[in-house]
């Protein structure tokens, strides 16, 4: 329990459908760090998807 700060996010599919997600750390008190960067990460890879 280090207690850095943490968020998850949607990474696409599986090759069988399957959701698949990807947590992101961030160093000791800089919360922002893994918003910012699941920020950015969800401009490129697209947002949350759906299931069909």
């Amino acid at each position: 329990m280090p207690g850095l700060p943490a968020t998850a996010i949607p990474a696409g599919r599986s090759p069988a459908g399957l959701p698949v997600g990807v947590q992101l750390i961030g160093p000791m008190f800089e919360d922002r760090t893994p918003l910012l960067l699941a920020e950015l990460l969800e401009q490129k890879i697209g947002g949350f998807q759906a299931p069909t």
